[in-house]
């Protein structure tokens, strides 16, 4: 817009013609340094959104960590009736399925929504059927960094005896049986398009579980005296090294009632777990170290370099040139963002902090004696056991602030489980007979509440593959 002129209204023909009126030098540099502070305000939030953004992706890669929660959840819609298992990946939720009949399927839905997509068929159904009391249960897909886009699934044919509450029955053989035979199945997560499959074992040396390392696929079998162990390329399935690991499983049918399982343990080692744990190079299966036979393998550490284990009440840190002892049992943290590295928790006289590097002690709270879990956010340890929830100082052990279970959740309810969506501190309960959920979310600084959900007729309510899941008699349902 054109600055106004003054004039001064004359009616002497011979008056001077009037002059715009200037603004002073001063006024010109004080608009100036006003449009370069907007300017610089403007660059700075830019910046900073950049740098949330960044900062959620990231978050949003770390495992623990729950889809974001704006708001109080409600139960949104519900998981399949056959669903055996969950997998979060790439913004989908695939629902492992196995139906009465034995058949195995894998079912994408909009993690929002719940509406379905694509149905894989994975299994055929059992040829003779199946007894009435018997079940399959060998389904387990992942995903891994080294295969965008793709999940591996293994599918084995081992049964197991089932109540009518669904629940195994015992060592009956008469309806129960090993696995005879296994395969692996590559999906494309987008289409659902099988895109290849390769034999995972038959006879006495069927696959019982597995996991992504690298590009690789390690497939592990139990045995009478271990564990067979060998690594498949994920892309040609060619096998590319097979190894036994003394872990002390047992032998006969009854072995695929024991808990088998492989760990990656970073991008190049990978941990067989059985009746011991054992700890072998993901290049060349080559053993790197062992946690013994009288451990429980809690899971690895937040920077995936070691296991976590559990022994006579100690922890031991078990990694590629890394064995740490430490006091106190270990402490199973859901989420932790790193903000305070290297950080290692165990339970023993109150809490006690570790550098999981060297082994020193860090520092010692006598709070939190029957710590259950922890969730590390932004410098602070959050933990609870049960009937409370403590907040420390992730540096100095220092407690922030604590609250109650009555004080969170109401009135006879029980703290089950703590987690983050990255911003919130999240705590799920469920009252004390199991008939109602109640989930809240406070400020992870001072606790101060930012939302609460209840699920009325609610037995269980946890955390799963970053989803909040509630079941509600024979329904397992999602909060978003």
């Amino acid at each position: 817009m054109t600055r106004p002129v003054v004039v001064e209204l004359d009616d002497e023909p011979d008056a001077p013609e009037p002059r715009p009126v200037l603004e002073p030098r001063g006024r010109r540099w004080w608009i100036a340094l006003l449009l370069l502070v907007v300017l610089v305000l403007a660059v700075a939030q830019v910046v900073a959104d950049a740098r949330e953004r960044t900062r959620d992706a990231a978050l949003a890669r770390v495992p623990g960590v729950l889809l974001p929660l704006a708001a109080a959840p409600r139960p949104a819609w519900q998981l399949d009736a056959d669903t055996y298992d969950v997998t979060v990946t790439g913004g989908q939720l695939l629902e492992e399925r196995v139906a009465t009949d034995g058949s195995m399927q894998l079912t994408q839905r909009d993690v929002v929504t719940g509406s379905p997509g694509w149905t894989t068929p994975l299994l055929d159904a059992a040829d003779p059927p199946l007894p009435a009391a018997a079940a399959r249960y060998g389904l387990d897909c992942t995903d891994g960094p080294a295969l965008p886009d793709r999940v591996v699934c293994l599918m084995h044919d081992a049964t197991a005896v089932r109540t009518r509450d669904g629940d195994a029955a015992g060592s009956s053989t008469a309806t129960s049986g090993p696995a005879t035979t296994a395969g692996l199945a590559v999906v494309d997560t987008a289409t659902g398009r099988v895109t290849d499959r390769y034999p995972a074992g038959s006879g006495d040396t069927v696959a019982a579980a597995l996991a992504v390392v690298g590009g690789s696929v390690v497939l592990a079998a139990p045995q009478p005296d271990g564990i067979a162990v060998w690594s498949l390329d994920a892309t040609t399935g060619e096998e590319r090294w097979r190894v036994h690991a003394d872990t002390g499983s047992g032998g006969g049918w009854l072995r695929w009632g024991a808990e088998v399982r492989v760990v990656p343990v970073g991008d190049d080692a990978v941990a067989v777990l059985g009746a011991g744990s054992q700890l072998l190079d993901a290049d060349d299966g080559s053993t790197l170290g062992s946690a013994g036979m009288l451990s429980t393998v809690q899971g690895v550490t937040p920077d995936g370099r070691a296991l976590v284990v559990e022994v006579e009440g100690r922890t031991r840190l078990v990694g590629r040139d890394l064995d740490v002892d430490l006091d106190g049992n270990p402490v199973p943290v859901a989420f932790d963002d790193a903000s305070v590295p290297a950080l290692t928790l165990t339970t023993g006289g109150g809490l006690r902090a570790w550098d999981a590097t060297s082994g020193e002690s860090r520092w010692h709270a006598p709070v939190a004696v029957g710590t259950r879990a922890g969730v590390v956010l932004t410098g602070r340890v959050h933990v609870h056991d049960g009937n409370e929830v403590n907040t420390l100082d992730a540096r100095t052990g220092v407690v922030l602030w604590d609250a109650s279970a009555t004080e969170l959740l109401g009135e006879d309810l029980r703290i089950t489980g703590v987690a983050t969506d990255g911003v919130r501190l999240v705590v799920t309960g469920i009252d004390r007979l199991g008939s109602r959920a109640v989930v809240v979310a406070v400020d992870p600084a001072d606790g101060a509440p930012a939302w609460r959900t209840e699920v009325p007729d609610a037995a269980a309510v946890a955390a799963v593959e970053g989803l909040l899941l509630v079941w509600t008699g024979d329904a397992v349902s999602v909060l978003r």
